[in-house]
Formats: structure tokens, C-alpha cells, sequence
């Protein structure tokens, strides 16, 4: 059974903290497949002292942390000096943190630009610290925030060393050792970190974060009663903690008591209606019941909460297989399928983020499936990449001909082309123009794409048509020329060679 909960859950905790790529938040719901958010509390800010949540009462980030250190015997001016670096170090280390919904808002290359500056203020901060350091080595905090510094550059070699070092000089820093835990966990080290929060809770016996956190580690190592304790210690500290009550009805529903896991859940839900673990993990509970039309209701309303996780989708497509429904469990696959391809891309994208054919191919995915709004986004991006070239303009032209908005498609050509003249651009214009009557604009179009083919024959039989009526019979049989040279079919079934041989298939337009 351990073993088996260890395969279900490893790696899969999304750790907030020392050394994460992203901001610290509140613990989140552990489940079998996708397990809570780990939270690391607060770093304090330059001066301040710890939350009391955090760190023993009394306990702060100067040098009286914990064991009192004795201080170098450096004049005051170098004591001072390096507390001015320090505060500099700190202030290169606070970053904005932007909500998801911003950082969606931002294109490419102002996500690229942002992790690009946010390296570059770590790194300057931890040149701050080394100067502190090197001015007072004997002030733990120096090597507490370097460290931290250092872990979010994934120098975890240097990071390692420094937090040890910061534990070393004040051995009752409870802030110390969880932040080395969460160091620890985003690497692997599930049970150095356990001994770490371990020694948090014995110095601040209130600590919640730390139960929690613990208990997570305990539930992916299968040590599910540990789990269930330490979450229900959370609770007794934090009674309003709904992530804690969530991870207790994971923890009770896999020791098997699934009615007290149903009653935890059932609480949580009607605490928070749109709190989507409990409902994966209710989904679950039920599953193990073998009620699986009710495991299939709440797996429905986790795919509404999160409609692009494969895991939802590929556990409801199970419950339908085992209530004899394949059709549902045939479109369930196809969904994964679905969802896998685009990730596929994704990560492609991701790897390289300005590569405008992937995103193009991302954009075109979209179309495939009704998804406009989202293809309309990868245009946009490809127009921000693109500003030299024009490229942008003109896929999203072709987007807006497909849809038979030519005065678009037409604009977005012509802003192409402004920008710089390309074949594809004109001869994406020149099908709006074709399709809009405009024989005269689309031909032009046609002859500086250099493009020969059958809707360029057709507009030469078009305009010939017009010629013809307007008593304009040279210039008719010109293009009638023209249009059957390109396509046999629209004229005769033989051409006189003598009139055609070494005539250009498409001349200038005067």
C-alpha cells in the first residue's frame, strides 16, 4: 500500500517557496494524482521581526535570533555599512508578484523580460550579501537570505550552504529550518525536509504551515495515519483551514474510513462550492464505493472547475467504462487525446517562446477546434513577434479570409505589406479582392505574388468576361489567352502554340 500511494504521489506537490518559481500561498488540498501546494510562511521583511505564526515570539531576523551570536569585533562603521548593504540586498529581492490573471495578460516578451529582471535583482542582491558577509560574517540573516537568493537562481549548491550556515549560527530559528525544508522538497529530499519541519513544530508548536506541510510529505510517502495527524493538528490550530480539512478527507479516505472522509469532504464543499479538490477526492471516495454515477458528477464538476486537466477526464473515463456507457468513455479518451496534443505544444512553446511557427500551429489547433477567441491570441502574439516582417498581419488576414471578412483580411494584408512586401501577404490579398469582384486589385495582387494557378486563371476569365461586356475585345482575348494558358479546361481543348509559344503566362498590368 505504501508503496503504492508513493508511486500515486511523487513529484507531484506544487512547492511555493525557497528556491520555487512562484510566490508563496496558502497550503493547498493533496490528492492522488495532483497533490496540494506547499507553503512556505512569509520571509520578513529587512528589519522586521517573523510572524508570530512562524517563528517563536521573541524571535527575529537580526542577530538575537535564536542563540544569541557573538558579534565581530569590527568597528561600529563596518557593522553599519553592512547592515546598508543588507537592506539593499533585500530591496533587489522583493518582487511584484502578479496574479495568474495578469501574468496572462502579458505577451512573451514581457513574461521573457520580467524572469529576465527578476534574475538579474537576485543576483545583485546575493553581490550585496556577499559584501555584508564579508563586513560581518558572524550575522545569520546574511546567509539566511543569500541562501534564499541563491536557491531561486537554482544555485542549489551555494543555496544549501548558506541556509545550513544561517541554522548553524541561530540553531532556534524556526523561519530557518522551514525554509530549508521547502528547499529541500523542490529537490527531492522529502525526508530531510520532514526532519526540518519536524524541528519548526518543536520550536513553535503552533506553527499549522509546518503540520501541513509535513503531512503532505507523510501522505506521498504512504504514512497516511502521520498524515491524518498532523492534519488534524492543522485544524486544531486553524479550525477555518478548508486545504487542511480537504487533505484530512484524502488521508481518511485512503485508511479506508470513507465515511468520515465523506463527512470531512461533504464540509468542505458546502464551505467552498467551487473547491476542486474535494471534489476530485469525494469523486475518488465514491469510486471506491463502486458508486460510480456519483463518482461521475463530481469527476463532471472538477472538469468544470479545471476543463483542461487530463487527470478529471481520464477518472470519469473509467466510472463511464465501468457503467457500461462507451460512448462517453470514447469521447472522455478523445478529450486526453485532445488535451496531450496541445500540451505537447505547449511545451514546445515553451522551450522556445518566439518560434511564431509553433504558435501559428498552436493558433491553427485552436481553429480546428472552434476555439477563435484563443487562436485570435496566438495572432496577436505572432504580430508582437513579428514587427519587421509583417508576418503576423498576414496569417491573421488569412484567418479573417477563411472566415469571409475580406475588408479585414484586407487590412491586415495591406499593414503587411506596408511594413514589408511579401508574396504570401499579396497573395492572401489578392483572394480577398477575387472573392470581393475586384478582378483588377486581385490580379495585380496575383502577378507581384508571382502565383499561377487556378483562381489566377479564373480572374483572368473573370476580367475578360468584363472587358468583353465594357466592347473592350483585345484586352478580353487577352486574358482569355492568359486564363486558358494557366488552365486548359477554361477554354478550348487544344491551344494554337503559334499564338501562345513564348508568351509570358502572366504579363504586366499597364
Amino acid at each position: 500500500m505504501n508503496r503504492h500511494m508513493a508511486w500515486m504521489l511523487a513529484g507531484l506537490c506544487m512547492i511555493s517557496g525557497c528556491g520555487s518559481d512562484t510566490q508563496p500561498t496558502s497550503q493547498q488540498a493533496v490528492n492522488p494524482n495532483q497533490t496540494a501546494e506547499i507553503s512556505e510562511q512569509k520571509t520578513v521583511k529587512a528589519s522586521e521581526t517573523t510572524s508570530k505564526d512562524a517563528v517563536q515570539a521573541g524571535a527575529s531576523l537580526q542577530s538575537a535570533e535564536g542563540n544569541p551570536v557573538k558579534k565581530t569585533t569590527g568597528n561600529a562603521a563596518a557593522l553599519k555599512e553592512a547592515e546598508n548593504y543588507f537592506l539593499q540586498a533585500i530591496a533587489f529581492q522583493k518582487q511584484e508578484s502578479l496574479s495568474e490573471e495578469k501574468l496572462r495578460t502579458l505577451s512573451e516578451a514581457e513574461r521573457i523580460k520580467l524572469v529576465k529582471e527578476g534574475q538579474e535583482k537576485l543576483a545583485t542582491s546575493v553581490k550585496f550579501l556577499s559584501m555584508a558577509i564579508k563586513l560581518n560574517p558572524q550575522e545569520s540573516k546574511y546567509y539566511f537570505h543569500r541562501g534564499r537568493a541563491w536557491a531561486d537562481l537554482k544555485q542549489d549548491a551555494n543555496a544549501i550552504v548558506d541556509l545550513t550556515k544561517a541554522i548553524e549560527m541561530s540553531p532556534n530559528n524556526a523561519q530557518y529550518y522551514s525554509s530549508r525544508a521547502l528547499f529541500f522538497i523542490t529537490r527531492g529530499g522529502g525526508q530531510l525536509a520532514i526532519k526540518d519541519l519536524t524541528k519548526v513544530i518543536a520550536l513553535n508548536p503552533k506553527d499549522h504551515q509546518a503540520y501541513n506541510n509535513r503531512g503532505l510529505l507523510f501522505a506521498t510517502s504512504g504514512k497516511l495515519k502521520e498524515a491524518r495527524a498532523d492534519f488534524e493538528a492543522v485544524i486544531r490550530i486553524k479550525p477555518d483551514s478548508i486545504d487542511a480539512m480537504n487533505n484530512l478527507g484524502f488521508a481518511l479516505m485512503n485508511l479506508n474510513e470513507i465515511d468520515k472522509a465523506f463527512e470531512v469532504l461533504n464540509h468542505v464543499i458546502k464551505l467552498n462550492p467551487k473547491y476542486l479538490n474535494a471534489y476530485d477526492n469525494r469523486g475518488l471516495a465514491w469510486q471506491k464505493q463502486k458508486k460510480f454515477a456519483k463518482a461521475a458528477e463530481d469527476f463532471t464538476k472538477a472538469i468544470e472547475l479545471s476543463p483542461q486537466n487530463q487527470k478529471f477526464y481520464r477518472q470519469r473515463m473509467v466510472v463511464y467504462q465501468k457503467m457500461n456507457q462507451p460512448e462517453k468513455a470514447k469521447a472522455d479518451s478523445e478529450k486526453i487525446v485532445w488535451l496531450q496534443t496541445l500540451a505537447g505544444i505547449n511545451d514546445r512553446i515553451a522551450k522556445a517562446p518566439k518560434d511564431t511557427d509553433l504558435i501559428q500551429a498552436r493558433a491553427q489547433f485552436y481553429l480546428k477546434s472552434e476555439m477563435r477567441e484563443e487562436a485570435m491570441t496566438d495572432y496577436a502574439k505572432i504580430v508582437e513577434l513579428t514587427p519587421d516582417t509583417g508576418k503576423g498581419y498576414f496569417i491573421r488576414g488569412a484567418l479573417y479570409l477563411e472566415e469571409n471578412k475580406l475588408d479585414r483580411c484586407i487590412q491586415e494584408c495591406s499593414r503587411s505589406i506596408s511594413i514589408q512586401p511579401n508574396p504570401e501577404a499579396y497573395s492572401v490579398r489578392g483572394d480577398a479582392f477575387m472573392k470581393r469582384g475586384d478582378f483588377e486589385y486581385a490580379l495585380r495582387d496575383f502577378e507581384r505574388a508571382k502565383r499561377i494557378d487556378e483562381i489566377v486563371a479564373k480572374a483572368y476569365l473573370m476580367r475578360s468576361k468584363s472587358f468583353k461586356k465594357q466592347g473592350k475585345l483585345k484586352k478580353a482575348a487577352q486574358d482569355f489567352e492568359r486564363a486558358v494558358a494557366i488552365d486548359p479546361s477554361l477554354g478550348p481543348a487544344k491551344l494554337n502554340k503559334e499564338k501562345t509559344v513564348g508568351k509570358p503566362l502572366i504579363r504586366p498590368i499597364k
